[in-house]
């Protein structure tokens, strides 16, 4: 009896780990390509450094910073945009923004938590900044081709629409949203046949 009593209790506590691993692949498949960061503790003070192999060896004190407000065109001036629309995309995230840094070979640093100011109370805020090393040591661009901070931001709005991960991105964001309209239409209209049929009773 006690043999059975330990054999059922180990196959509960597989199938207990079996259950949960299955709960973290489910929320994993969920997150869209790009916006792995954002899903992990919300520590305002994490940096990721690109490339990797830089980490500890600069001082991010110094670079350029962007936020995805300067170059998204859904942005007014006061609201923080640097370009004019033409220039911008729409709705970049940080991931997206280091992408064309890594292009352009810039080491830069991601800041994937921090807030831009002037978006506190903004229902859809779009979270993390960029530190870019736009400079060498003596003075001269890191690459000859985004001397600047607006050269920079400029090709971000020219090049980030064209990438794979942003278009993955928003197919994924697309399927999401119409599977969740599909959900809330059947949910009020269930609850619309419900009442009916409490009425002709």
């Amino acid at each position: 009896l006690s043999y059975c009593v330990i054999m059922s209790s180990k196959k509960n506590k597989n199938k207990a780990k079996k259950q949960a691993v299955a709960a973290v692949q489910e929320t994993q498949s969920q997150i869209a390509p790009g916006e792995e960061m954002f899903y992990m503790a919300p520590d305002p003070n994490t940096k990721y450094t690109r490339p990797s192999s830089m980490a500890g060896k600069i001082d991010d004190s110094k670079f350029v910073v962007v936020w995805p407000a300067n170059i998204n065109s859904y942005k007014t001036e006061k609201e923080g945009r640097r370009v004019c629309k033409e220039s911008c995309c729409e709705d970049p995230i940080v991931s997206e923004m280091s992408e064309v840094c890594t292009f352009f070979k810039l080491v830069h640093v991601i800041e994937p938590f921090k807030m831009y100011p002037r978006e506190s109370g903004v229902e859809r805020p779009m979270p993390g900044r960029v530190r870019i090393m736009l400079n060498n040591e003596d003075g001269s661009p890191a690459n000859a081709e985004v001397p600047t901070r607006l050269a920079l931001m400029r090709k971000m709005g020219e090049l980030i629409p064209k990438m794979t991960i942003r278009q993955k991105r928003i197919e994924m964001e697309n399927t999401k949203m119409a599977a969740l309209a599909q959900h809330h239409a059947v949910t009020v209209g269930g609850g619309g046949a419900k009442k009916k049929g409490g009425g002709k009773r």
